[in-house]
């Protein structure tokens, strides 16, 4: 081999190294694509055939072999839903219920995580392993108490127990997502704001509740979303249906020996629209609000 052959070959040589990295990209990068297609194929299943169940009649969900499109289009089950008062009656409760809960959450959540992201106090170690320690516990052992407690109360069969019960379990959430994020924005802007005039009070919604609006609106949002999708203590706690939510209405609907698939169906295509709609447009600030602060303690 001569010197100018010698060379060449090894003036190609980082030029072959970069087309090996770039191909080895190329493939992870087609690898993670594929992962992803199949996890929401994965995901999208139970979805399109719940939207395919809600506008065909009982007797083709049964059919084998199933198919993907109705041979009969029908709107009977949101029909059903729509011409049902109590069916109406459900959904109101459901939002007026989720929205309350959402509402008190982020109130009291906020000025509790704001106490423990600006002050210290004795126990303040002590509080934030109780508020950890509520998001470990089992929430069915407390069906019982909670049963016997709102018996005592009179508050059974009532929507306030509902809300009671659903603030123990979304409050300690909150308080510990927002205090993650205050901690993370310096006091020096509260101090300023002070220093110009404002009161403490004043300088809290005037710079640190403008600047942690992802954190609310992402523990706002899975807040709602607990509260929206509950079952376990609704069940345990309503009866009747001037007062039960979505969750209740749409078991209702399964019987012993005739299940009406294509109301119930139906109903939770109508029950999953918010949710989706909320977090297609509300998703970026869950993420931001709930990845603050993650590895500050």
């Amino acid at each position: 081999m001569t010197v100018a052959q010698y060379g060449a070959v090894a003036h190609t040589r980082p030029y072959l190294g970069k087309i090996g990295i770039r191909g080895r990209e190329r493939l992870i990068n087609a690898a993670s694509y594929l992962l992803l297609l199949i996890a929401i194929a994965i995901v999208f299943f139970p979805l399109a055939w719940m939207l395919t169940v809600s506008v065909r009649p009982n007797i083709e969900v049964m059919r084998m072999p199933p198919t993907w499109l109705p041979q009969v289009f029908t709107l009977e089950g949101y029909r059903k839903i729509f011409a049902s008062p109590r069916y109406l009656l459900v959904f109101a409760n459901t939002m007026m219920v989720s929205l309350v809960v959402t509402a008190l959450s982020l109130l009291l959540g906020a000025m509790a995580a704001y106490a423990l992201a600006r002050f210290k106090f004795a126990g303040q170690r002590a509080v934030l392993m109780f508020l950890i320690t509520t998001q470990m516990f089992p929430l069915v052992l407390l069906c019982i108490p909670y049963f016997r407690i709102f018996i005592t109360l009179g508050l059974y069969d009532t929507r306030t127990s509902l809300i009671v019960v659903y603030l123990t379990f979304t409050l300690p959430f909150c308080i510990l997502m927002l205090r993650s994020y205050f901690i993370n924005i310096p006091r020096d802007i509260e101090e300023a704001a002070m220093v110009d005039g404002c009161s403490r009070l004043g300088a809290i919604f005037r710079t640190l509740v403008p600047m942690s609006y992802p954190a609310f609106i992402g523990a706002g949002l899975y807040t709602f979303l607990l509260a929206w999708n509950e079952f376990l203590f609704a069940v345990v706690l309503i009866e009747s249906w001037e007062n039960r939510v979505l969750t209740m209405a749409i078991y209702s609907l399964m019987a012993e020996f005739v299940t009406d698939w294509n109301t119930m169906m139906a109903f939770s295509v109508l029950a999953s629209l918010p949710l989706v709609m909320a977090f297609i447009f509300l998703q970026k600030f869950m993420v931001q609000g709930m990845t603050a602060g993650a590895l500050t303690s």
